[in-house]
């Protein structure tokens, strides 16, 4: 089940949000627990075991490791934990590549099924496990409440990577409907929406239009800078509609983009794109590494790792491995020239940022290293044709559209706006939301690109 699909925004959601109010504090978790099994079931009902058994076993040695006195049952208690999630999303995301690379053949992984959102939720999972360990928070008693925390639908799928820590609170209190959380909550939710459907939707399809191997420079450009932004506003509309569905139910979870298009350098990029993943990493791995503790070597050392699990994170393939290589190595350079930079005007720093980002981008886009050399080459083939102008007539409108609502002061202004004027804030909501149950209605375009990370 989509967040952008009719069924959730019609019927789904507003059972859930109504019974979860009406019912007693007691009952409160166990029934957001409930929805969440019937919301995962009803896109992968198959891997719903898998889940259960995971978050059975992460719950007992959370419990295990927050109980036990001696440090080294304790850190038996959390490699048992690691092992079981990390081994769940080993086997189930990276085996087939491991085969490949190996030469080998077998027929059980061909049939090995990606289950939806289960990186999001391994991680969520395994920092759960080592803030207990570090006790920096304790474990939660409840198998329920713990249920709801580390499988509650709105993040689940994909993301927010949430810590128990900023749901604690909120999980152990009766939550009460609020009206202006559940306005605030409606607003975000139809933004996200928007996003997803009014403008991921048609960029991806203006992308698939745009890009064939034959194309000439000025369409394969075209072609990226719809695919750059359709992937933004996809994950980035998910990422708000679930912030705006965690407020309506009384959660508050960590915002996840913070306008990364419009970054002027690519350290800035990834501090405002996808925020909770890239602290994940600063966080469990860069800094329990040594992280710039020890030494310039050893820093970049532990960069690498860091930016080549980032890019096998997105996906079990040598695209996407190179993918987060290529950050690494344009973080790098940017560190060694930060001087240099800091004397160049704003501009000439975003499109360095912007250049440095499209040659990387194309890894994430294309299916192998082959597909990468062509889009590369029609990208930087200096070849134009009178059939792209036909092209650009036809999408240039959604592109221009998608590059407005990168800029920050355009979306901020129209924040305040609504912050300002009730009238117009119920008017804006009512009336996108009204546009986004028409474009479901019409088209069958409704992909989403990261919901089996």
């Amino acid at each position: 089940m989509l967040f952008s699909s009719l069924t959730f925004l019609l019927y789904f959601l507003p059972l859930v949000i109504l019974l979860h109010y009406v019912l007693p504090k007691r009952f409160q978790n166990a029934f957001l627990l409930l929805a969440s099994l019937v919301f995962y079931a009803w896109g992968d009902a198959q891997q719903v075991p898998l889940f259960g058994t995971l978050l059975l076993a992460n719950w007992g040695c959370g419990r295990l490791i927050d109980a036990a006195k001696a440090p080294l049952a304790r850190r038996l208690f959390l490699t048992a934990g690691l092992v079981l999630d990390f081994g769940a999303l080993f086997f189930y995301k990276y085996i087939a590549f491991v085969f490949d690379v190996l030469g080998l053949e077998s027929g059980f992984v061909s049939g090995i099924t990606l289950p939806l959102g289960i990186s999001f939720f391994t991680f969520q999972a395994a920092g759960y496990l080592v803030d207990i360990y570090r006790r920096e928070t304790p474990a939660e008693k409840s198998f329920i409440n713990f249920g709801a925390f580390l499988f509650l639908f709105p993040q689940l799928i994909a993301g927010p990577i949430i810590r128990y820590s900023d749901m604690s609170q909120a999980l152990h209190e009766r939550r009460r409907p609020s009206a202006q959380k559940l306005e605030s909550g409606m607003g975000l939710l139809v933004a996200g929406l928007a996003a997803k459907v009014l403008l991921a939707n048609p960029l991806g399809e203006a992308f698939n239009a745009l890009y064939t191997p034959d194309a000439d420079s000025l369409r394969t450009w075209a072609a990226m800078l719809a695919s750059i932004m359709q992937i933004y506003f996809d994950f980035m509309g998910y990422s708000v509609m679930a912030v705006g569905l965690g407020r309506m139910m009384g959660f508050e979870f960590t915002r996840n983009f913070n306008h990364p298009l419009a970054a002027t350098s690519v350290t800035e990029f990834w501090k405002r794109w996808h925020i909770t993943l890239s602290v994940w990493f600063r966080d469990y791995v860069y800094i329990p590494l040594g992280g710039s503790r020890k030494g310039p070597l050893r820093t970049l050392l532990n960069s690498f790792i860091v930016w080549s699990l980032t890019g096998l994170w997105h996906g079990a393939a040598w695209n996407f491995l190179l993918w987060g290589i290529s950050f690494f190595v344009l973080l790098t350079l940017e560190k060694l020239t930060q001087k240099l930079r800091a004397r160049w005007p704003g501009w000439v720093k975003y499109l360095l940022t912007a250049l440095g980002i499209s040659t990387s981008w194309p890894l994430f886009i294309t299916a192998d290293l082959s597909g990468y050399g062509e889009f590369m080459a029609s990208l930087y083939s200096f070849r134009f044709s009178a059939e792209s102008l036909f092209w650009l007539r036809e999408y240039a409108a959604i592109i221009l559209l998608g590059m407005l609502f990168c800029a920050p002061p355009v979306v901020e202004g129209l924040k305040r706006l609504c912050r300002r004027h009730a009238w117009l804030r119920v008017a804006a909501v009512a009336g996108t939301l009204l546009l986004c149950i028409a474009s479901l209605v019409k088209s069958s375009y409704n992909p989403f690109l990261y919901f089996r990370f």
